[in-house]
C-alpha cells in the first residue's frame, strides 16, 4: 500500500544545477537554515492535499533540527504523519543536543528516519545514538543487489539489525523487479524508486491509487 511521499525540493533554472548545490551555496552564505525551512514549510503546505493516513517525509540537516526557527517552520503540522529524515552529509556537533530537540516532537508522534543508511560511517552513528523509527537503506546497496553478493550480504546485515530494534526498513532506489524481489525475500518492509514511480507534482500524486501501481501489485511501498 502507499504508505508515504518523500517532499523532493526543485529549483528553476538557469542555472542548471542539483538541489544539493543550491543548499551547499546557501549554506556557505549563511542561508543554510532559511532555505531548509522555506523547503519544509512549502512540503507541509501540501498536507491537505494528501490522502488521509499517508505520511509526508521531509529532509533536514542537523544544523536545521536544532535552530531556533524549527518549531515555527513546523506550524501545526500533523506529527503523526510527519518523517523528518536526516542524514549524513552534515555532521552532528552534539547527539544529547539532538536528541533534546528531537524528543519533544517524537512524544507527539513525529517519526525519524536515518537516510542513505550503508554509505558511509557516520548514519550508523544516527541509528546507534537515535534510535529511529524508519531506517532508509542507501540506493548505492539496492542497485544490482540481485546479481551483487556484497550487497546482498550488507543489506541483509542490515535490515536484520534494524528489524531486531524495531525500525521499520526502507530500500531506496529500487528500479527492477529482481531487485525488489530480492528485497522481498530479505524483509525490508518498505520500497521507493523508479520501479514505484518517478517524482511527481503534487496534484499527480495526490491522485495516486491507494494501493499503488500495478508493478508491486499485493506488495509495500513506500
Amino acid at each position: 500500500s502507499l504508505a508515504a511521499f518523500e517532499a523532493l525540493a526543485r529549483f528553476p533554472s538557469p542555472p542548471g544545477q542539483g538541489p544539493d548545490i543550491w543548499f551547499a551555496d546557501a549554506a556557505e552564505v549563511g542561508l543554510g537554515e532559511q532555505l531548509e525551512f522555506l523547503a519544509l514549510r512549502k512540503a507541509l503546505a501540501a498536507f491537505p492535499a494528501l490522502p488521509a493516513g499517508v505520511k509526508l517525509s521531509v529532509n533536514l540537516s542537523p544544523s536545521a533540527l536544532a535552530a531556533p526557527g524549527l518549531i515555527e517552520a513546523l506550524g501545526d503540522a500533523p506529527s503523526e504523519r510527519l518523517v523528518i529524515e536526516l542524514t549524513e552529509h552534515a555532521a552532528v556537533a552534539s547527539y544529547e543536543q539532538l536528541r533534546a530537540v528531537l524528543d519533544p516532537l517524537r512524544a507527539r508522534g513525529l517519526f525519524l528516519a536515518i537516510d542513505d543508511v550503508g554509505a558511509g560511517h557516520a548514519t550508523l552513528r544516527h541509528v546507534l545514538d537515535l534510535a529511529p523509527e524508519i531506517i532508509k537503506l542507501d540506493m548505492s546497496l539496492i542497485r544490482h543487489i540481485d546479481t551483487h553478493s556484497g550487497r546482498r550480504a550488507l543489506t541483509e546485515a542490515l535490515t536484520g539489525y534494524g528489524r531486531r530494534i524495531g525500525c521499520e526498513i526502507v530500500a531506496e532506489g529500487v528500479e527492477t523487479q529482481a531487485e525488489y524481489a530480492v528485497l522481498r525475500g530479505i524483509g525490508v518492509t518498505r520500497v521507493q524508486g523508479f520501479l514505484t514511480g518517478r517524482p511527481l507534482s503534487l496534484d499527480d500524486a495526490a491522485a495516486l491509487p491507494p494501493f499503488g501501481p500495478a508493478a508491486l501489485e499485493g506488495a509495500s511501498e513506500g
